[in-house]
């Protein structure tokens, strides 16, 4: 079946690809024999569901060398038609695509303007608003305008409905009021969220067959995976652009568990509706999991009406029964969990490739149907030593770091109330809570009038000198930093974070100084509350400090997901099954996995699209079932993640209620207690008290070791020196559960020769970086070869720098040479208005945030050099090849990508290379010689055309300057081998930094670099 759905060939094709298939594999071999049957890789288009595996299907076919097929989400296909079309679309998207999360705080934020006649906000707005911007989401994807919802909704005015129904229509009508000031406010703000990208992507081929043609023109054959998960708009972007049928979508109903996010159920009905003789070929043996895992999973799905017809097997072992294991109570779930795991742990076992290992934490998986669900058994985890990573924290921003960011904003705001997060502070620094609190109430002595509005802490703290209190040293170290934030008041919210958390505070310097998970959660956080701040200026340029941190509490009021995904491959992973969908363990726990827990109780959604005005396929179920068929095939999903152990859980007794908590109807439906492949069996168990001292160790040892690198940081090493004191005490308490014998003196009983870390010899260090999915670029290794360092900062950690102007104007610049080179090639004469409109289209206003005496001065910069860039076109004698050419070229097994601005012919077939620059002119003809970029340049084009170039030329369109570099072999040979130099050291992670004044006084990594030269 693998190999008929590889050489498929004349018809649309539909593979139905059940767990552990092999379905990315086909997807890889089918686009081999696509190329190999005469299909150009440029001609191809795969479109997948999310970035990660977008990045994983292009690095498998860059191990094929295959580099040149459209491998991209929906999303990012849809903007990239939007921004070829700037002018025939009329949708001006410059500043940016808009999260989830802003929506929701917008929302929160307008709630009272929304004028609601039907619905009541009552005393869970968020839940309201949430409610409505997925209801908006649920529209659009059915590609439903506020016109065709008014439109609807003043015909249903007039008929005779039924309760239930005039009900609905009521709620409708406010949501349609929520809608079009939704679309308004966008719009106005220059912004896209992600739903209208596809729709408008939509709108512009269906009135544009032109363009619409193009784009057929240009994809010989699409294929589209994990097809179940796509949405009805999506289902009709890929209808526009396909052309004689030329698709191949893959996919399982079964794994369907995305309708809450708008997938489409009828998708493989309407795929063959739609796509006359279509064949369909199953992917239906399961090369993953064993034969037991197969027989029970498929059992949980079997009898779901409408699925796909398939009939699911495995050939590996038959292997263990599957464990089904009843727990007295939460606690007693936990331990066995846990337990089963500690005994699992280094016990042999045979892989599915044959070879012999033994099992680690990385072969182990805690799948939960909530992510409240995965708190318990992460925590009880780490009390008992076993790392684990908890992917989908349902509050990350009541982590500690980010009170610490609230903190210090609140005592930048107004720090004469700022008494609680001064006292949080405080003891984060190592002051002791006796000290805190005789500074407390040395602020209330001082007080001189009834103002509630001030506190008087921080009058205390300035008067320190007076008072009779221990750690004046730590306290006055202290002061300091409160007087530098104090400074902030008059920045923008933005610079006031980025100050914040990039040197006043030493947040992020102490989340870099070791590569931890908890470390690199840090990392994201503090990254994502810096881009809340652009974002937020972007929205509301005029707004102040206080009504920043406004709208933070708006966002922190909902559930917000980490924006990368973050696991260690080493750790234990705990997470929902939504989120581990894809990947697959050796062993797998199904935990909660009772009544009312698996499935979730009906909740009915408030704003959903009527079945008289959805647009796809009409459901044949009512919600209440509809939800039941979500729950089953999740379970279905998690059981399909293990390879040859799987255990399912649940406990008789959640949150001490009376009523004994039974087993999920699933499991009741496979009749689980009599089941020739379960094992039933029960566990009991009281470890209340072991496992809250263990909890509470954890705890007091995570606080002390932040509080002294935090120190350290600040060189603060008197309050770090008590804390390691403090650690040490942990530690014997830990090992003898007293103090007795405890002597802090024996610390510093420490020969010279000894002072080296012993233990970190045996700790193997997660690599930062892997040749095999970390993509180089020119302009990273020339970063790498100006500092090793900065390459780190920048491109491997990614460390947030504030926006510059010059990449805005930039970007619009090179914007209007890519649109004008294609009209070029297609024979259409551009004009200066014509520029500049596509100049304005592309204008990113955001990276000015607010300074508009510097935009204006630019825009006309601009203008000036767009044309120059059309008086150089027009007298140039070279036709124009490609713009924006991608490339990707080895070098000692690594993949280089580049993309390059021009590539061009000469009237006697030679080709040459232009790379536009709108800075100020600094390489010359002896400097470009060894340029980076120009000389990668040269050998991308070599492998995209099958010679090298003549010249690769800097043109500075400022300056109206060129600047060449005539490609010669053998220079071009010996800069490739010192080019496998820095790649190798790269990919040895050798970052050290190579100060210097000149660099070092512009870097933007000055405030968390310890290597950088003195500036005095």
């Amino acid at each position: 079946n693998q190999m008929a759905a590889v050489e498929h060939s004349n018809s649309p094709l539909l593979i139905v690809a059940g767990p552990g298939s092999g379905k990315t594999r086909v997807i890889i071999e089918r686009i081999i024999h696509l190329v190999n049957s005469g299909i150009k890789p440029e001609e191809i288009l795969c479109l997948t569901f999310t970035k990660k595996a977008t990045e994983e299907m292009s690095q498998r076919l860059e191990n094929h060398e295959i580099s040149d097929v459209n491998v991209s989400t929906f999303h990012s296909f849809a903007k990239s038609i939007l921004e070829d079309n700037v002018l025939e679309s009329g949708v001006n998207i410059s500043s940016g695509v808009i999260k989830r999360s802003a929506q929701l705080a917008w929302g929160l934020k307008n709630i009272d303007s929304f004028d609601f006649q039907h619905v009541t906000i009552g005393n869970n707005a968020e839940d309201l608003i949430r409610s409505i911007i997925d209801g908006i989401r649920t529209f659009k994807d059915e590609l439903i305008t506020p016109d065709t919802l008014k439109k609807y909704l003043d015909e249903k005015e007039t008929e005779e409905l039924s309760e239930e129904k005039r009900d609905l229509i009521n709620r409708l009508s406010d949501l349609h009021r929520v809608y079009v000031k939704y679309q308004e406010f966008w719009s106005a703000k220059s912004v896209i969220d992600f739903n209208d990208i596809v729709v408008e992507a939509i709108n512009l081929l269906r009135t544009k067959p032109l363009i619409q043609q193009k784009i057929q023109k240009k994809y010989k054959h699409i294929l589209v995976d994990e097809f179940q998960d796509n949405n009805y708009a999506q289902l009709e972007l890929v209808k526009l652009i396909s052309n004689d049928g030329n698709v191949t979508a893959v996919g399982d109903d079964d794994q369907s568990i995305f309708r809450f996010q708008g997938a489409y159920m009828k998708n493989f009905n309407d795929f063959e509706k739609y796509f006359t003789n279509t064949k369909v070929i199953n992917l239906d043996q399961n090369y993953r999991s064993t034969q037991n895992i197969v027989n029970l999973s498929n059992s949980i799905v079997s009898n779901i009406e409408e699925r796909q017809k398939k009939n699911l097997f495995s050939k590996n072992i038959e292997g263990n029964t599957i464990k089904v294991c009843a727990c007295t109570n939460e606690n007693a779930e936990v331990e066995y969990v846990v337990k089963t795991i500690k005994e699992l742990l280094g016990k042999p076992i045979t892989r599915e490739d044959g070879e012999k290992g033994i099992i680690s934490y990385g072969d182990i998986a805690i799948l939960s149907r909530s992510r409240k669900s995965g708190v318990k058994f992460v925590k009880s985890l780490k009390a008992h030593g076993v790392p684990a990573d908890f992917v989908g924290s349902d509050n990350l921003f009541a982590t500690p770091i980010v009170k610490d960011v609230m903190a210090y904003l609140n005592i930048v705001n107004s720090p004469a109330t700022a008494g609680r997060e001064i006292a949080r502070l405080l003891k984060n620094h190592g002051i002791t809570e006796y000290n805190v609190a005789k500074i407390n109430h040395f602020g209330e002595k001082l007080s001189e009038s009834d103002n509630p509005n001030v506190d008087f802490v921080l009058k205390s703290l300035q008067e320190i000198a007076k008072q009779e209190i221990t750690q004046k040293k730590e306290i006055l170290e202290f002061v300091t930093v409160l007087t530098k934030l104090s400074e902030l008041s008059k920045f923008r919210p933005s610079d006031v974070i980025y100050k914040i958390i990039m040197s006043i505070s030493g947040l992020y310097k102490r989340s870099i100084s070791d590569n931890t998970t908890n470390n690199r959660i840090n990392q994201i956080l503090l990254k994502e509350i810096y881009n809340y701040a652009l974002e937020y200026e972007t929205l509301y340029p005029d707004e102040s400090l206080t009504d920043f941190i406004s709208y933070l509490n708006y966002l922190f009021r909902f559930d917000l997901e980490l924006p990368e995904e973050l696991e260690g491959e080493e750790n234990i992973l705990v997470t929902t099954i939504h989120q581990s969908k894809g990947k697959e363990f050796q062993i797998v726990f199904v935990v909660d996995v009772a009544k009312d827990k698996f499935p979730l109780r009906t909740r009915t959604k408030k704003f959903y699209v009527p079945e008289d005005l959805a647009k796809g396929l009409v459901r044949t179920a009512d919600e209440k079932t509809l939800h039941i068929l979500d729950e089953k095939r999740l379970l279905y999903v998690a059981m399909t993640r293990a390879k040859s152990h799987l255990y399912i859980t649940y406990a008789q007794d959640y949150e001490n209620r009376k009523k004994e908590a039974l087993p999920s109807p699933f499991l009741d439906e496979i009749n689980f207690k009599d089941n020739p492949l379960i094992d039933a069996t029960s566990y009991k168990s009281n470890i209340d008290v072991q496992l809250s001292t263990g909890e509470h160790l954890e705890q007091l040892k995570q606080e002390h070791q932040e509080i002294a690198v935090t120190s350290i940081n600040q060189m603060n090493l008197d309050t770090a020196i008590r804390k390691i004191i403090d650690l040490a005490k942990i530690k014997h308490f830990e090992e003898f559960k007293n103090l007795d014998g405890f002597d802090p003196a024996k610390l510093f009983e420490i020969e010279s020769e000894e002072s080296h870390i012993d233990s970190q010899l045996y700790q193997k260090s997660i690599p930062l970086i892997r040749k095999d999915d970390f993509r180089l670029s020119p302009s990273k290794i020339q970063t790498y070869e100006d500092c090793p360092l900065k390459f780190k900062f920048q491109y491997v950690l990614r460390v947030p720098t504030p926006p510059k102007t010059y990449f805005g104007m930039g970007t619009a610049i090179h914007a209007v040479a890519e649109n004008l080179t294609k009209m070029q090639k297609d024979g259409k004469e551009s004009t200066e208005k014509l520029a500049f409109e596509i100049l304005n289209k592309r204008w990113d206003t955001t990276s000015y945030r607010n300074q508009r005496t510097k935009e204006n001065q630019d825009k006309v910069k601009s203008k000036e050099m767009v044309k120059t860039y059309m008086e150089w076109e027009k007298n140039n004698p070279n036709t124009p090849v490609d713009v924006e050419s991608k490339f990707q070229i080895k070098i000692n097994d690594a993949v280089i990508s580049g993309m390059i601005d021009r590539v061009e012919q000469t009237p006697e077939g030679e080709y040459e290379v232009i790379d536009f620059k709108t800075g100020y002119a600094y390489k010359n003809k002896n400097t470009i010689k060894e340029d980076v970029q120009m000389n990668i340049y040269a050998l991308g084009t070599e492998k995209l055309y099958g010679k090298l170039p003549i010249k690769t030329s800097l043109f500075y369109i400022k300056d109206n300057k060129f600047v060449p570099h005539f490609i010669e072999k053998e220079p071009l040979e010996k800069f490739t081998e010192s080019l496998g130099d820095k790649i190798d050291a790269i990919f040895e992670e050798k970052f050290d930094a190579i100060p210097e004044f000149r660099k070092c006084s512009r870097c933007d990594y000055a405030s968390i670099c310890d290597a950088k030269e003195e500036l005095t």
